[in-house]
């Protein structure tokens, strides 16, 4: 409650500093509710996230020997967010995160724009610029869960980013520097993450639907200070044991290497990302090998039967909310639905590291009952290798303002 007051106050003092400025700012709905003056020059949006999550899960004999599943319900994610502008080109972002009765800071960022020769300017506790799937919000993420790949991605950490769009925005560029503070808000060491992302739309067309060919890359150094690191993996599927895992004793680097495509012909649409993660041990590391290589992959397709389409937001090179063309229960309207089959694969294994492999796939039906709610079906099959199997059914209800 606390926190909430905080939320409530600190938008506040944003909209008693406008009005010390004498700017009348208009309120209206827009998938959340948003103040802005008449001249857009600042703007308050007040909105969260409900993810309510329920799981049932069969392990085969095999993989009942190694690991205990249980079913499980969570509140996987339950956010709170103020973002906006203040004096045209500066906008700002604090998230909180309630899931789990911990609180935490995910958005906590000030965004410099439209700086020449330089574009943006953003400082603070943002996202690094990884792979299509992380950057895209979980809001608008095909299944409940990222594919396999987002375990080699860094999510949110404190640091600096640049990046800048050119070509009506069919071309951007990313770099940030950040520290691996995770959710601690602080980070104290030597380490830190040099990542790069860059992205393209060779076809872009949005009249009458929309088509487009989405094409991506990144590098990313992670310096690890000879200390350890480890990788750990679970199915799509939060509440699920992670059945992978693999520990480095003595790191240099990683090498951290993505590709990403994204295909969308009007209610049909194509992703795909490989990652691959090159682990260079240190002089003092007990393993055998100089550098070890982690990979993962995966390719999904989705089709909404009812004739939307996926919404793509040019500005960040990601997914955008999904807009039924009839609301449910509006003039006789039942939303729109998507039905999905995505294949990921991960290795962990290599050498004397044996960390294991994994491949899953995931069937999934998505109901939009309008831009703002939606319920969402999966079923995952997971194959451990020399393990055994895992079948997982999820459910999630979701509100995003």
């Amino acid at each position: 409650m606390k926190q909430f007051i905080s939320i409530i106050l600190f938008s506040l003092l944003f909209t008693n500093l406008y009005s010390q400025e004498k700017v009348a700012l208009k309120p209206y709905w827009d998938n959340g509710l948003k103040l802005e003056s008449a001249d857009k020059n600042f703007s308050i949006k007040l909105g969260g996230r409900i993810q309510y999550d329920i799981m049932f899960i069969s392990q085969d004999d095999s993989l009942n020997n190694h690991f205990e599943a249980n079913n499980g319900t969570e509140f996987r994610r339950a956010r709170l967010y103020t973002s906006g502008t203040v004096y045209k080109t500066i906008k700002y972002k604090f998230q909180i995160d309630f899931a789990g009765n911990h609180v935490v800071i995910k958005d906590a960022y000030l965004k410099f724009t439209k700086i020449p020769g330089v574009g943006n300017i953003t400082v603070g506790n943002f996202k690094e610029p990884r792979g299509f799937e992380m950057i895209s919000s979980s809001n608008f993420i095909t299944f409940m869960e990222r594919a396999l790949t987002n375990q080699f991605d860094n999510d949110r950490n404190l640091g600096i980013m640049l990046n800048n769009s050119w070509f009506d925005k069919r071309f951007s560029a990313y770099l940030g520097f950040n520290y691996p503070s995770g959710n601690n808000a602080k980070y104290s060491g030597n380490k830190y993450n040099l990542a790069t992302r860059i992205s393209g739309l060779p076809y872009y067309k949005d009249d009458n639907g929309l088509q487009l060919i989405h094409i991506g890359g990144g590098y990313t150094r992670e310096n690890h200070n000879y200390e350890e690191a480890s990788y750990a993996s679970r199915p799509e599927a939060h509440l699920a044991p992670k059945y992978l895992k693999v520990d480095f004793d003595n790191i240099s680097h990683i090498n951290e290497y993505n590709a990403e495509l994204v295909l969308i012909y009007n209610s049909l649409s194509f992703q795909s990302e490989f990652t691959m993660a090159d682990v260079v041990t240190g002089e003092y590391s007990t393993l055998s090998k100089d550098n070890y290589n982690m990979n993962s992959f995966f390719g999904d397709i989705s089709w909404f039967i009812t004739g939307e389409h996926k919404n793509y937001n040019k500005g960040k090179s990601a997914f955008d909310r999904i807009k039924p063309k009839r609301n449910f229960r509006e003039e006789g309207g039942f939303g729109a639905f998507e039905i999905a089959v995505r294949y990921s694969l991960m290795d962990l294994n290599d050498g004397d590291i044996n960390g294991g492999k994994m491949n899953n796939i995931t069937l999934g039906l998505n109901w939009y009952l309008n831009p703002i709610t939606r319920v969402t079906l999966n079923y995952v099959r997971s194959n451990i290798d020399q393990l055994g199997i895992a079948n997982i059914f999820q459910m999630r209800f979701q509100i995003t303002f």
